[in-house]
């Protein structure tokens, strides 16, 4: 069944289901198609829930000076140009589905052996020639300065590139710290700090990074933050999806129950068959309670070129999040409209909300425990903890704090009415 299987990549999809060899599919990864479409949804929402508050004068906007009409110079093809041949120049191996491309696309991309001159060449003319034609069109004779309005809009692609480096940085450093073993493999290998994923880690340093954002472009941080939060629920959801297709580990323990029949197997339980990491037996026999100790001694000693999956299906918590995070998400963006009046309180109920869904999912899946106040808890159980109690504070403190401000106009209303 199509949902059960994992498809690292296209090349792996086309392969099983179309009998398709094409080489240049193999770098092409469903689980970063998955966080391409994550983070394109993401810069759609953001943008039109921006923009709504914008126009309700919430979010107001800056002046900035604009150049227009500026004369054609050769600096303003340089950068097309070189792209360009580059893409010409490497293209040739993806025309004539060269096995290199998708085998070793280091050494096909990186070396000066492989590629088409001509190629090259041709397309730099493109790309230049494109460039130089839209130039000419706007020129001017005399290049004009104009004063325009710039909000925060319009730059979604920029707060939404701050919070994905941000994050990316934040996730590995604290699967770092959940994992100290890793960390001195980062002085003999700096590339192995990007490996591993801690979501918690990349939304606190995101959230930092556009504290700052907000902060150094003056943009008002409650309507800001508010914007970001339904959004945010949303695109972690379909990213989730990439997790589930790639088959990355992100999955749960193994599930001993026996699966209902109105419920679909791949929602009850997945063995990841084809999964990127080839595994197939995660916890080396532990949960395995409910078999027969010598198919637990068969499980232990199995072979990921024999199964190509998992022995014992485990929870499919990948897809668990996908819909958990998503409705919640969902929901957050119905309630958008009637929280409008209250910054803050949106960003405050998805952090309340994302703590509970996080701690709930850590229920079913594996890691190392550690000490945290006396407590032994998983680090996604501890943060998810965290963002439990906070969100809960801020939906309560703001709560009061707004329900005194309009008790407070209100009776400022009354004594005018008396005067």
């Amino acid at each position: 069944m199509i949902l059960l299987d994992c498809y690292p990549t296209f090349y792996d999809f086309c392969l099983q289901h179309f009998d398709v060899h094409i080489q240049i599919f193999k770098l092409f990864h469903t689980f970063g198609f998955f966080v391409a479409i994550a983070f394109l949804t993401g810069i759609f929402l953001l943008r039109s829930e921006l923009q709504r508050r914008e126009k309700l004068g919430l979010l107001p906007s800056k002046k900035v000076k604009v150049i227009h009409g500026a004369k054609f110079g050769i600096n303003d093809v340089l950068f097309p140009a070189v792209t360009g041949f580059i893409i010409g120049w490497k293209s040739i191996g993806i025309i004539t589905n060269d096995p290199m491309v998708g085998d070793e696309p280091a050494a096909y991309f990186f070396s000066l052996k492989y590629g088409s001159i001509v190629l090259g060449f041709i397309g730099a003319a493109i790309l230049s020639g494109i460039e130089y034609y839209t130039i000419r069109k706007h020129q001017q004779k005399e290049p004009e300065e104009r004063v325009e309005e710039r909000h925060p809009s319009d730059d979604t692609g920029s707060i939404l590139f701050v919070a994905a480096i941000a994050g990316i940085f934040g996730s590995n450093l604290f699967n770092t710290l959940e994992h100290p073993e890793q960390f001195s493999e980062i002085f003999s290998d700096p590339a192995s700090l990007l490996s591993g994923l801690n979501i918690f880690g990349g939304l606190i340093c995101a959230g930092l990074a556009l504290i700052i954002y907000a902060f150094v472009k003056k943009i008002k941080q409650g309507h800001f933050f508010d914007s970001l939060g339904s959004v945010y629920l949303i695109a972690y959801a379909i990213g989730r999806l990439g997790c589930q297709t790639a088959g990355d580990g992100c999955w749960g323990v193994p599930n001993p129950h026996e699966k209902p029949s109105f419920i679909p197997q791949f929602v009850w339980a997945s063995d990841y068959k084809n999964n990127i990491i080839a595994e197939c037996d995660p916890y080396q026999g532990q949960y395995f309670d409910y078999l027969d100790s010598t198919k637990v001694q068969s499980y232990k000693n199995c072979s990921f070129q024999e199964t190509h999956k998992l022995v014992a299906p485990v929870y499919p918590t990948p897809l668990y999040e996908f819909i958990m995070a998503g409705s919640l998400g969902l929901l957050l963006w119905g309630l958008r409209k009637r929280l409008t009046h209250l910054p803050g309180m949106l960003i405050s109920f998805m952090f309340l909300m994302n703590g509970v869904e996080r701690y709930l999912i850590e229920q079913i899946r594996v890691n190392e425990k550690l000490s945290y106040l006396g407590f032994s808890l998983t680090q996604g159980e501890f943060l998810a903890i965290l963002m439990t109690i906070g969100g809960s504070i801020a939906v309560i403190s703001l709560y009061f704090y707004y329900t005194k401000k309009a008790n407070l106009n209100l009776k400022n209303e009354q004594v005018k009415e008396t005067i």
